[in-house]
């Protein structure tokens, strides 16, 4: 099914996607399906943040005060609403995305009630 979803939904789809990857059946191959399609479709999404984050992010350290060659940005960083406020208009562009789903009575014995809730939007009577 061809969907039109924004990033921000794409990026929580995908990880609520990622624990599903190690299944061998049925629900595993659609995850891993709709992952690779949600993840294309983030391709500039996360490349732009990922820009954003070297130009407001902090470099990362270790227990000793080291640098660890990685940059983040957390919470609390003074940079963190600037980093925000420039990522927002990207959060909400819209990509058409295909999609494959299953049935709901796939997902017996296979997902928990809580994984079935979160992955809703990939399932259908």
């Amino acid at each position: 099914m061809k969907k039109q979803l924004k990033n921000s939904e794409m990026v929580v789809m995908v990880q609520n996607l990622r624990p599903l990857l190690q299944l061998r059946n049925k629900i595993g191959y659609i995850a891993a399906r709709n992952f690779r399609m949600l993840s294309t479709a983030l391709t500039e999404y996360e490349a732009f943040k990922h820009d954003l984050i070297n130009k407001y992010g902090e470099p990362d350290k270790d227990e000793s005060g080291n640098e660890t060659g990685t940059i983040s940005i957390k919470v609390g960083s003074p940079n963190f609403k600037a980093f925000c406020d420039e990522l927002a208009p990207f959060n909400e562009m819209e990509h058409e995305v295909e999609l494959m789903t299953a049935k709901y009575e796939d997902t017996i014995g296979c997902l928990s009630g809580e994984e079935i809730l979160l992955l809703d939007w990939m399932l259908e009577d």
